[in-house]
């Protein structure tokens, strides 16, 4: 699902970072994920930020074999929390978890100290590597973040890795893929003011393009203040 090229217009294409486990689908989720189809997407990735939706994450793509799938991680918010309960995730239900994460470096909002975030991504980064997964990165502020992140990548040799929301420079993005990493682009892209984002996007090699919604964050220009779902990811497609 990360390795298949998506392409620029015209459909199939797939949400690859979603939350549709969090409560705010708890009174319309079966009919979120029918809207998705119909919008013709193919798959929807819903990703982990600890342990306990890790788990709510993996019931639904149980529930929904072969259309929702699941990371499993320790978001910077929850970096102070083990990775041996997520790596038993893993053991225990490999058929339908495709990635590790999301994880990284959060120097702006979280409240876990810089070294033990950085130690969190390591030990992420050791299970992305242990299980041949790719790992999922959440940096923010992506200019306070990325070195550091990106040093943590080199260290451990990590050849798969996805920067979710990607929201920095062309140079970085640059750097990124030559490294084979890929960029996720989310409903930001649309926002009037975000140029230099649309630059890069235009830019991005098809085969390291991820499209994502975040969902219920971070909606569409015309749906400011409104809960994001996976359908909304067709304005990306035309």
């Amino acid at each position: 699902y990360f390795d298949t090229p998506i392409p620029t217009s015209g459909l199939p294409l797939f949400d690859s970072h979603a939350h549709l486990q969090y409560p705010d689908f708890d009174h319309d989720r079966d009919q979120v994920i029918e809207r998705a189809k119909s919008a013709g997407l193919t798959h929807i990735v819903c990703i982990g930020t600890n342990q306990s939706d890790s788990l709510e994450a993996i019931q639904l793509a149980e529930t929904h074999p072969d259309y929702i799938y699941a990371t499993v991680g320790n978001h910077p918010y929850n970096a102070d929390q083990p990775i041996e309960p997520i790596e038993n995730l893993i053991h225990q239900h490999s058929k339908v978890i495709v990635g590790i994460g999301e994880t990284g470096l959060d120097y702006f909002r979280s409240p876990v100290p810089k070294d033990i975030q950085q130690e969190s991504f390591k030990a992420h980064c050791q299970l992305a590597l242990k299980y041949n997964l790719p790992i999922i990165i959440h940096l923010r502020e992506f200019k306070d973040t990325y070195q550091d992140a990106k040093e943590i990548l080199q260290e451990y040799k990590v050849k798969k890795a996805i920067f979710h929301c990607y929201t920095g420079d062309l140079k970085s993005a640059e750097e990124i893929w030559s490294n084979g990493w890929k960029t996720g682009f989310g409903l930001i892209t649309t926002y009037p003011k975000n140029t230099e984002l649309r630059e890069v996007y235009a830019k991005c090699p098809e085969n390291l393009k991820l499209h994502e919604t975040d969902c219920p964050y971070l909606p569409p220009a015309d749906k400011r203040g409104e809960r994001n779902e996976p359908s909304y990811l067709r304005i990306l497609n035309t």
